[in-house]
């Protein structure tokens, strides 16, 4: 079993990065879901990137907080992109249709200022 590493990047005020690593499950969600709720907390925010690609693991409990993650930036007028993971982890996703209802990029590099196009 791998931990789950979390490191986050603000290239701007309004933008943050977190980095995954390692299992997002029952045991490690509650840790996402407190890094989620304390960069939220900024007001300036206008979008958040998860980045998936060192990610080796993700379960329901994970989707869960994605997926809260996705409805509170749609409420808030922010924006959640994921840099999509490798085949294990993006398989959850497409799996549970999830891959149609969240924007995804391979690269973070192509996610423009823009809203959703």
């Amino acid at each position: 079993m791998s931990a789950l590493q979390i490191s986050l990047e603000t290239p701007s005020d309004d933008r943050v990065v977190i980095l995954l690593g390692g299992e997002l499950d029952l045991a490690t969600a509650p840790e996402l879901q407190e890094s989620l709720r304390s960069v939220e907390s900024n007001d300036a925010l206008g979008l958040v990137v998860l980045d998936l690609r060192k990610l080796q693991f993700i379960d329901s409990s994970g989707l869960r907080v994605v997926i809260g993650a996705d409805s509170r930036a749609r409420k808030s007028g922010r924006r959640l992109v994921l840099v999509r993971g490798g085949e294990a982890v993006h398989r959850v996703f497409r799996l549970t249709l999830l891959d149609q209802r969240l924007e995804f990029v391979d690269d973070p590099r192509e996610i423009r200022e823009s809203s959703r196009e």
